[in-house]
């Protein structure tokens, strides 16, 4: 399944910041195993959106709940799921 999440900044982006580099370490472990493909912060800086691919929602969910920005509570994730139709480039398979 390949799934987009929606992170929501939930505390000023200065709250965020200070958890930042750990949240980015968490990314590239997710990335390291498969799971995040790709991710960015949002313009306006609101919220970031990560792409993931993950065999079920749980597992992304298990990974989310991980997240030091989720753990300190500077973010919460919206996670939509879908089941891609048509599908062009490295997501191809």
């Amino acid at each position: 399944m390949l799934f987009v999440v929606l992170m929501h900044y939930t505390k000023p982006v200065a709250d965020v910041d200070q958890v930042r580099a750990a949240h980015v370490s968490h990314l590239e472990q997710a990335a390291g195993r498969g799971i995040i493909v790709a991710w960015a912060r949002r313009s306006p800086p609101v919220g970031g959106v990560l792409v993931a691919t993950a065999p079920d929602r749980k597992t992304l969910e298990a990974v989310l709940g991980e997240d030091p920005y989720v753990k300190a509570g500077v973010a919460s994730p919206e996670v939509v799921e879908f089941n891609p139709a048509n599908v062009r480039g490295p997501f191809a398979a």
